[in-house]
């Protein structure tokens, strides 16, 4: 099970860089493009794993109401 993301731990969406700023020197893992790409990545795998825990919770939470409705029916 993967950790619980807290809002402190949450990556900033990087913003990507204009054309213009990369000297196109291929700097290689100092790219300014590099970067960006590679923060991306992770900052779209820590929304995938925060939407995949929200949607637990949610279900979570929704077996609970169903389950609570079930006794108030009885």
């Amino acid at each position: 099970m993967t950790p619980k993301l807290k809002p402190e731990d949450l990556l900033p969406e990087p913003v990507r860089p204009e054309s213009w700023e990369c000297c196109g020197s291929d700097c290689g893992d100092a790219c300014i493009q590099t970067i960006y790409w590679n923060e991306k990545a992770k900052y779209d795998e820590q929304q995938k794993i925060r939407r995949e825990q929200s949607a637990a919770k949610a279900d979570t939470f929704s077996d609970g109401l169903k389950e609570g409705s079930e006794d108030e029916a009885v």
